[in-house]
């Protein structure tokens, strides 16, 4: 049978040699046989569940050829998805790496051996930054500002050649992340490619139902990005095209989208649906077989052709000749080396969650209070980290010329316009490209999300980052610094007064500040771009403008000369120079005020009511012990339990409502752990009214919210409940001393209102 899409004007370039080719065709049918191996498995029930892309080998390999011969190594990422496997085993195999397949292999049988995940992640979550492969991710089109990001990331490190490469299915451009990443690469102008591969169907769903971009060069010109197609089954045009493409990404230093089209699926989407070989499509393998036949480069025994057969899988129903027979054992052997080798050990389970953070020594209380404001301190520690470290990117809406609608970046943007970008509105977007930035080795990204409640529709990329270390057994990091005003604040109604502690404490890996002094917003700031994973950090909107906490060393202390910097500071955004070694650890929480009746642990706003509140309560003799976090995720449980069994009474004051509240994790792990003591405790949780949000009204929002009076009421109340406890521990840890007379019956106590979402 001739070939549909002969190599005609082979003569035409010269690189494409017949070695080259020879191993091309090998290359496709390792891909080939890798999926139609798994699909047997699939079917005995020894794999659970496959993804995969058969009818793209050809135009994955084409393109890496074409990319080897255009682009730096050093200045290039490929940002794929599931069905990339063919594009990036040839593209590795040109690196000089063969075993592509067999890692490829140790992820679809979670071997503690695959090295992109160590057994954790499920098939086609490919991931070597070495051989320039960015981290794929289940959730299709995320690869899009992760590429946006990296991209901007190599021109901030200097590379005038750099090229990242976006590919995506074409039901992924029914996702918002497909706008997302297109809008971020026309904006930034960054040398992204985004190659489309279109197969014509989304799982089961035809364009006609999935599809309503229906002019992928109009919407090019519309972002004006450059417009590149070819035919995926034609391996020649492929080629050409990609060079094209990639030479224009790389010498322009602008974005442009290649559509890959006219492609087959010849197994389906996965294994979840109905997966039996399509016979019936155009296969590439077969036809780009038969063009190197025609043109001598390989014999008619070396390719593989349809037999006669009228039944059975791909095995059955075609004769694989030499070449395919011989990438069909390396596979088979991929197989038997994976399910030799080891699972993953559940001892192994908590590894990678967190990096250890960075040791830092906080420097003891100077006895007076600063006169360096919050928002000071936040563009202290800001400018600090971007003189440091030029791989420092600071990007969100209104973050350059305006400073922040907090004034928090005020005066930065002028200092380094090369490192602070405005942001469109889109906070994905935001953040997509934060997380593409951060996996260069070194670098910190620094998003700004104008107000918390705006970062609900970036969960997706909170969830990636948190478990971005966990999920690549420790092979990826991505330092980003994700800045969130919250709490409510003089009227601001739902959409401006949200606590994110509900919504984002639960995310593995993640780790959360809220500092509530200016000595701890410039530590814990300094010690956050030191560390090596994600931290999100919670702004008090109320808390910005006032100068609360201890003063750093070598603060002003003449009368005049403090009011000329608070004025500079307030007035004119003037950016404090303070002592740039001052640190704070992250994870360790501050005792502000030691007491032996009731321990209160609080952060945010709220520690302003609970130390009014603590006055009040010392006049009526209760001695308390505050805790001001810091570190909210993962909470300074051993700070917080060493008080309670102290005091045996529990405090918890939030901003945020109680039901499924970090307050209820902090309560819950007290009760846990006086169990193990045998002591009992009085534990109370304190929050904002249980109503569905603040509304605009000021009277209402002061009645909903946590006040001082309200902290004083609560702790009373915990106070009110007598049980009986022995002594406390001695501080050398010796025996305690039983309290000689019982009260109650010795029990844990938690006082607890009901919410609106608890139904009795």
């Amino acid at each position: 049978m001739a070939a549909k899409y002969p190599l005609t004007t082979l003569d035409q370039h010269p690189s494409l040699t017949p070695d080259l080719l020879r191993q091309v065709y090998e290359e496709m049918c390792r891909a080939r046989c890798h999926v139609e191996r798994v699909v047997q498995e699939c079917s005995k029930g020894k794999i659970k569940f496959a993804i995969w892309g058969p009818g793209e080998e050809l135009h994955g390999a084409a393109q890496a050829i074409a990319y080897s011969e255009v682009v730096n190594p050093d200045a290039f990422g490929i940002s794929g998805h599931y069905r990339s496997a063919g594009l990036l085993s040839m593209w590795s195999r040109l690196r000089g790496y063969p075993d592509f397949h067999l890692d490829h292999m140790r992820q679809q049988l979670s071997r503690a051996t695959d090295p992109w995940s160590g057994g954790r992640q499920m098939t086609s979550h490919f991931n070597d930054l070495q051989l320039n492969t960015l981290p794929a991710q289940s959730a299709l089109g995320m690869q899009l500002g992760k590429a946006v990001g990296y991209a901007r990331g190599l021109q901030q490190r200097g590379q005038q050649d750099g090229v990242v490469v976006s590919v995506v299915g074409d039901g992924t451009m029914a996702e918002s992340d497909f706008h997302e990443g297109v809008t971020g690469a026309s904006i930034l102008q960054v040398p992204v490619l985004v190659c489309v591969t279109d197969n014509n169907v989304a799982i089961s769903v035809k364009p006609k139902d999935g599809r309503g971009l229906h002019d992928l060069e109009a919407y090019a010109k519309a972002f004006d990005l450059a417009f590149f197609t070819a035919d995926g089954n034609d391996f020649l045009e492929v080629y050409t095209v990609t060079k094209a493409a990639a030479i224009y990404c790389r010498d322009q230093q602008r974005p442009a989208l290649m559509w890959i089209r006219n492609l087959s699926r010849l197994n389906g989407h996965s294994n979840a649906g109905d997966y039996n070989f399509d016979f019936d499509a155009h296969d590439c393998l077969l036809d780009f077989g038969e063009a190197l036949v025609e043109r001598g480069i390989l014999g008619a025994g070396d390719i593989v052709r349809r037999n006669d057969q009228t039944r059975g899988d791909f095995y059955k129903r075609y004769d694989l000749g030499e070449i395919c027979q011989r990438a069909d054992d390396y596979i088979v052997g991929t197989i038997n080396q994976s399910e030799s080798e080891p699972e993953p050990s559940y001892d192994t389970i908590y590894e990678h969650i967190y990096d250890p953070y960075p040791a830092a020594v906080e420097p003891p209380a100077v006895g007076r209070e600063t006169v360096i404001s919050l928002n000071g301190a936040i563009r202290a520690a800001m400018r600090d980290i971007l003189e440091d470290n030029p791989m420092t990117w600071i990007y969100g809406q209104d973050v350059a010329e305006r400073g922040g609608v907090m004034q928090a970046t005020k005066g930065l943007w002028e200092r380094f316009p090369e490192q602070i970008r405005d942001a469109p509105i889109n906070e994905p977007l935001i953040l997509g490209t934060a997380v593409g930035f951060g996996l260069h080795e070194g670098a910190t990204a620094l998003p700004e999300i104008q107000f918390s409640d705006y970062s609900l529709n970036t969960l997706h990329w909170l969830v990636y980052m948190g478990n971005l270390l966990w999920t690549s057994n420790g092979t990826l990091r991505a330092n980003v610094i994700t800045r969130l005003p919250v709490e409510p604040l003089h009227g601001g109604a739902v959409y401006h007064s949200m606590c994110m502690e509900g919504f984002y404490g639960a995310i593995p890996g993640l780790t959360i500040i809220a500092p509530t002094t200016s000595r701890d917003f410039y530590g814990l700031l300094r010690s956050a771009a030191e560390y090596t994973g994600p931290v999100v950090v919670f702004e008090s909107k109320g808390l910005y403008r006032m100068a609360l906490g201890e003063a750093f060393p070598g603060e002003p202390s003449d009368p005049e000369e403090v009011k000329r910097l608070k004025q500079a500071i307030g007035m004119r955004g003037l950016i404090p120079d303070l002592p740039k070694d001052f640190r704070v650890p992250l994870g360790k929480a501050a005792i502000r005020r030691e007491g032996k009746d009731l321990t209160i642990v609080t952060w945010g706003r709220c520690t302003l009511f609970v130390k009014e509140a603590i006055e009040t309560l010392s006049e009526r003799g209760v001695d308390v012990e505050m805790i001001d976090l810091r570190t909210i995720v993962p909470p300074d449980m051993e700070t917080v339990l060493a008080s309670v069994r102290k005091t045996g009474r529990l405090l918890v004051v939030h901003e945020d409502r109680v039901f499924s509240s970090l307050g209820r994790e902090l309560q819950g792990q007290v009760v846990e752990a006086a169990a193990q003591w045998g002591e009992p405790v009085v534990t109370r949780v304190l929050g904002q009214d249980p109503v569905p949000g603040i509304p605009q009204n000021i009277n209402l929002e002061h009645h909903i919210t946590v006040s001082p009076e309200k902290v004083v009421k609560a702790a009373e109340e915990t106070m009110a409940t007598k049980v009986a406890r022995g002594a406390a521990p001695s501080a050398s840890g010796g025996e305690k001393r039983r309290a000689p007379a019982v009260v109650e019956p010795a029990r844990t106590r938690v006082l607890w209102t009901p919410n609106r979402a608890f139904v009795g």
